[in-house]
């Protein structure tokens, strides 16, 4: 059996998700980084923008969750910590809702806000412009 990474997908309100997978693709301010078992340990800040994706989880094959603001950590021990500001899993979000938040913030200007937007629709399997 191969070696599986330990995730967690955390916000200061609480736990998203944890559990087993095979590989973890996240969006940093430096570009996209993937971690599989045996990465070297990293800490890095979180995009705004983000979309986490870990691939191999046990439950569905694939999770994914929009997540704005935070550090990715990767410790030695083949555990990632997803630290976010914010984060939501694909499965929560509302896609109607997130196109009127980005409608609304491409409206008002407000760059921080488009970002959450965009990375919500991109997590939730939507096209975003």
């Amino acid at each position: 059996m191969s070696k599986k990474l330990f995730v967690e997908i955390v916000s200061p309100e609480r736990e998203i998700w944890a559990g087993e997978g095979d590989m973890v693709i996240a969006k940093t301010v430096e570009g996209e980084i993937g971690v599989m078992p045996g990465h070297v340990p990293v800490l890095s800040l979180l995009a705004e923008d983000a979309v986490v994706r870990v691939l191999g989880a046990r439950e569905t094959g694939e999770v994914r969750a929009a997540a704005h603001g935070g550090f990715v950590s990767v410790s030695g021990e083949g555990r990632i910590s997803i630290l976010a500001e914010t984060a939501e899993l694909a499965e929560d979000i509302d896609v109607n809702r997130a196109r009127q938040a980005l409608t609304s913030a491409t409206e008002a200007g407000d760059s921080a806000a488009i970002g959450r937007a965009r990375s919500r629709l991109r997590a939730a399997g939507e096209e975003v412009a």
